[in-house]
């Protein structure tokens, strides 16, 4: 029976650069905290992201019958002696905590790590339960902002938690990040969009905000002619950024324009964004991207992970917006401020970030 030091629990490779990057990061932590060598993740055998990194896919290329992913996943945690639940908001419903807690059963030890997770918004009571239960359960969680702590020692007091910060921080200063900075910045506006009204049968508040989006674009690039660079950050076929990116190239007309696909390395977005004379920025790693790499930034925030990160950063309110009420005249202006050199960055120091997602494996079990 094939057995590993640490098994990887996540929504990974499933085509996201940032959980690409979450899951290298849990990697470079079941090394460091586990000393781990054969190192096990939850995803499909033919997915690209995992094996470049090393690990070991644990799931079929197709699930055959219903049930099948899961029953794979619990095989794996069986021969697991760690089990690693590695970033992401992932304390959401129930039925999902209970399986986790079930990875934590199998494994060949006592020692889990949750590092870097998000707690919240529990879809029901038993939800907040399920998390209670699980955070008892985990030797070590690390909660990735306030919000998430708060709730955490509200609802599990007796559980070893404490607030650390996102995993992505901690590849920062790792060869392959550094020598993914590009050397100098390009007249060229990045924009990273996340379709997640559209799933929701609200097709016409994303139409609303491509529209405000297109219309600042236009007014920004015949003031300071810039290339419109559309980033995939989800480059699933169905669920993913392209269609919204193509839908966005349309609206700039003769704009000059290109969408950037989906790469299985993280680290060719840090270096497209490194490139960047600023980024608009919905995907919530597009802007930690961007924080790490030095690249102005304007948060579009759709989800409270992504206000919580704009507030724990010190990112200058002036530069962020709720995604749902785009202005088309503040975009202009702030990417005027961009091009002008008026960006104010955010007040937290990268190296500090850095080191809050340390404690993430520095922490005592």
């Amino acid at each position: 029976m094939e057995k590993f030091d640490a098994l990887l629990v996540g929504f990974y490779g499933m085509r996201n650069t940032g959980d690409d990057m979450l899951m290298a990061a849990a990697a470079a932590g079941a090394r460091q905290k586990f000393k781990a060598e054969r190192i096990s993740v939850t995803a499909a055998k033919d997915s690209e992201a995992p094996l470049r990194l090393g690990l070991i896919n644990t799931q079929s290329r197709q699930q055959r019958f219903k049930g099948q992913d899961r029953l794979l996943k619990y095989w794996a945690a069986k021969r697991s002696k760690h089990i690693i639940i590695g970033g992401g908001s992932v304390l959401h419903t129930a039925k999902d905590i209970h399986q986790k807690r079930q990875y934590l059963s199998l494994a060949q030890s006592t020692q889990h790590i949750a590092a870097g997770v998000g707690i919240g918004p529990f879809a029901d009571n038993k939800a907040e339960q399920a998390c209670a239960q699980f955070l008892n359960a985990c030797s070590f969680t690390g909660l990735r902002d306030r919000d998430s702590y708060d709730i955490a020692r509200s609802i599990a007091p007796n559980a070893n938690v404490a607030l650390t910060f996102d995993l992505a921080p901690g590849m920062r200063y790792e060869p392959e990040f550094i020598s993914s900075l590009a050397e100098q910045r390009e007249p060229a506006i990045g924009i990273a969009l996340c379709p997640v009204e559209r799933f929701a049968g609200r097709e016409d508040l994303e139409l609303a905000r491509l529209k405000s989006i297109a219309t600042g674009l236009r007014t920004f690039c015949a003031d300071q002619p810039h290339e419109i660079r559309l980033i995939d950050f989800n480059g699933h076929p169905q669920l993913g950024d392209h269609s919204v990116h193509e839908q966005l190239k349309v609206m700039l007309g003769d704009l000059p324009c290109k969408i950037i696909d989906y790469q299985a390395n993280p680290y060719t977005a840090i270096h497209e964004i490194s490139k960047l004379s600023g980024i608009v920025a919905m995907r919530l790693h597009a802007a930690i991207f961007a924080y790490l790499s030095d690249t102005p930034c304007l948060a579009l925030n759709y989800h409270p992970k992504c206000h919580n990160w704009c507030r724990d950063i010190g990112q200058a309110s002036e530069f962020a917006s709720d995604s749902g009420q785009i202005d088309p005249e503040w975009l202009y202006q702030r990417l005027l401020d961009i091009s002008g050199k008026h960006y104010i960055p955010p007040t937290l120091e990268v190296a500090e970030a850095c080191r809050k997602a340390q404690l993430n494996w520095n922490h005592p079990l």
